[in-house]
């Protein structure tokens, strides 16, 4: 499987919520079941330190439908993050062995400028 397209979506204000719905559409890759389970990790890059890790677990990774699911940063999350950009792909760990969902997400970072 390859992919190489550039969509743009919201930046990760911190200290703000965010979210973001990915559906995936793909011959290569199975319907997701009412109880599949996935995992991100987000870094500053590929090999950096975890800054956070989403999941089903947790709810911050929700199955929405068969094909689509929503990723949510709570503000406490990035509170403390700087300016820059974060990378992060997603797993789906109720298989046998992990199966990567064929994207990888690079996200700008803003700090708020208003912080509460």
């Amino acid at each position: 499987m390859s992919y190489s397209q550039y969509l743009q979506g919201k930046a990760i204000q911190t200290g703000c919520d965010w979210r973001l719905k990915i559906t995936i559409n793909s011959a290569a890759l199975e319907e997701f079941p009412s109880n599949a389970h996935f995992l991100a990790h987000i870094r500053d890059h590929a090999d950096g330190p975890l800054k956070a890790a989403l999941s089903t677990e947790d709810g911050t990774i929700t199955r929405m439908n068969s094909k689509t699911i929503e990723l949510i940063i709570p503000a406490t999350v990035s509170a403390s993050w700087q300016a820059g950009t974060v990378v992060m792909d997603v797993l789906r760990v109720d298989t046998s062995t992990p199966i990567h969902l064929g994207f990888d997400l690079e996200v700008p970072v803003k700090r708020t400028i208003t912080r509460p």
